[in-house]
């Protein structure tokens, strides 16, 4: 048995897959890790085979080169056909044609593709879309985010998108421009390939959980229908529906709506109609305070004319009931005055008749017994008449000092009285109550023109009048104390 070299091996085992396989064959499955040489223009991707239900896992994986002539003649083929806004992208599913060939230097089975059918992958694209929406129907999740309030001033914003990409700057500009002060949080996600999936899932996971985030904005720039795939993943498309805030897309596509986009509270057409349907929010909110303003500043021009009526009405009743009630209480003081002091010199007067007569009789009696007397002494010895003349003189005597002293009691009576009318006098002089007004006084009354004379008879927001010396004061009651 001959011994081989290396390459000898793989030149045999090229041969044999040349003679095996010696005409183009037609393969269909996923491309991933697609990269497109700069320099040379070929196009490098492996094609694999995944299990229905094994995620992201795959059963069969086979390397393919699709080199510069021939992929230039394939898009130029698309160009003609009309389909030139078909683009390779990992993830999506694909229908090449290709010769097998085996990289002799790397030993490495690979595919030579000459030609990818663009209607089979968007058929496939199709049939994904379709499955994707049929399991989200089933489980009730088509309106489930659409059912969540869309906050009226939705000024926290958490944005997904590529930082710095078109569609990023085209929304902040819209945002910036608008002289509303939104506070947007970016998450910086790839918008296109394999990464897609998993970076927009981590960034609605992020931006809902964050406090203070009012609504979520995923939004990608324009390019080819099977950039939107991406947006038909299941996974994703559930998230979309499952997030705790409203959800908006602008995926950037004019007549292609991807599953997100169905699945989204609002679905926009591009990045900047996103901003605009934010703004217009903002503006609506701000028309409505605007006509919230004119109609309060209106109607509280209405509700103080029509007070300022009434309070100039009840001003009018109350300073008529006003000066009624003076007139009324000077009346009766004074008709109180005029009834005291009739009555006290009326009981004056004949406190003094009484005295008047007293004397009178006390004196006539002295005389009549001071005569008997003297006619009883004449008959006595003259002894006894002289003992009985100084005894009656030391009386008559001191009957004379008892008659001043009860004249003067007298005397002293009247002038007391006297005191006390002229004192009565000063304190209805005082009473009245124009003097108190005058004395820096005022007198309060509630609407009903009563006075009032306790804070708690008084209710907050209730109208009152003070009455002054000089005119009155009509105020609202905003405080009290009891």
């Amino acid at each position: 048995m001959s011994c081989l070299s290396v390459r000898q091996l793989n030149e045999l085992a090229r041969e044999a897959l040349s003679s095996c396989l010696h005409d183009e064959v037609w393969v269909h499955g996923e491309i991933h890790g697609l990269k497109m040489h700069a320099k040379s223009g070929h196009v490098y991707f492996d094609l694999v085979e995944k299990a229905p239900d094994m995620g992201e896992s795959y059963v069969a994986k086979i390397g393919c080169a699709f080199f510069r002539g021939s992929f230039v003649k394939w898009r130029q083929g698309l160009k003609a056909s009309g389909m030139q806004d078909f683009e390779l992208a990992s993830g999506i599913e694909v229908r090449l044609k290709a010769r097998v060939d085996l990289f002799v230097r790397e030993g490495r089975y690979q595919l030579i593709v000459s030609e990818i059918d663009p209607a089979y992958t968007f058929g496939a694209i199709a049939r994904k879309r379709e499955q994707t929406v049929r399991a989200l129907k089933a489980a009730g999740l088509l309106e489930k985010n659409k059912g969540l309030q869309m906050p009226r001033i939705p000024r926290n914003v958490g944005l997904i998108t590529s930082g710095g990409s078109a569609a990023f700057n085209d929304f902040m500009r819209i945002v910036a421009d608008s002289g509303y002060s939104f506070s947007v949080t970016l998450f910086d996600a790839h918008m296109q390939g394999e990464n897609t999936v998993p970076e927009v899932l981590a960034g609605i996971e992020a931006l809902q959980s964050r406090p203070g985030v009012d609504v979520i904005v995923i939004i990608r720039g324009g390019g080819a229908k099977t950039d939107l795939f991406s947006f038909d993943d299941l996974s994703l498309c559930r998230a979309v529906a499952l997030c705790a805030r409203p959800v908006i897309t602008g995926i950037g596509h004019e007549i292609d709506v991807s599953v997100a986009d169905l699945v989204a509270h609002t679905c926009c057409v591009t990045p900047t109609d996103a901003a605009r349907f934010l703004v217009t929010g903002m503006d609506e909110v701000w028309a409505y305070l605007g006509q919230a303003h004119r109609d309060v500043s209106h109607r509280s021009s209405d509700v103080l004319q029509r007070a300022g009526e009434r309070i100039r009405m009840a001003s009018s009743g109350l300073d008529h009931v006003t000066h009624r009630w003076m007139v009324s209480a000077l009346s009766v003081l004074r008709e109180y005055a005029f009834y005291l002091h009739t009555s006290l010199a009326r009981d004056t007067a004949g406190r003094e008749q009484m005295l008047a007569m007293a004397v009178l009789r006390l004196a006539n009696s002295s005389r009549t017994a001071i005569g008997r007397q003297l006619q009883v002494i004449d008959e006595l010895p003259r002894d006894m008449i002289r003992d009985a003349r100084t005894r009656f003189a030391f009386l008559q005597a001191d009957l004379a000092r008892q008659q001043q002293g009860l004249g003067d009691h007298a005397d002293t009576i009247i002038v007391r009285q006297q005191d006390r009318m002229e004192h009565l006098g000063s304190l209805f002089s005082v009473m009245d109550p124009s003097r108190t007004l005058r004395r820096g006084y005022s007198i309060t009354m509630d609407s009903k023109g009563r006075v009032i004379v306790d804070a708690a008879s008084i209710r907050e927001g209730a109208s009152i009048t003070t009455v002054l010396a000089k005119g009155k004061i009509v105020s609202t009651v905003n405080d009290k104390e009891q």
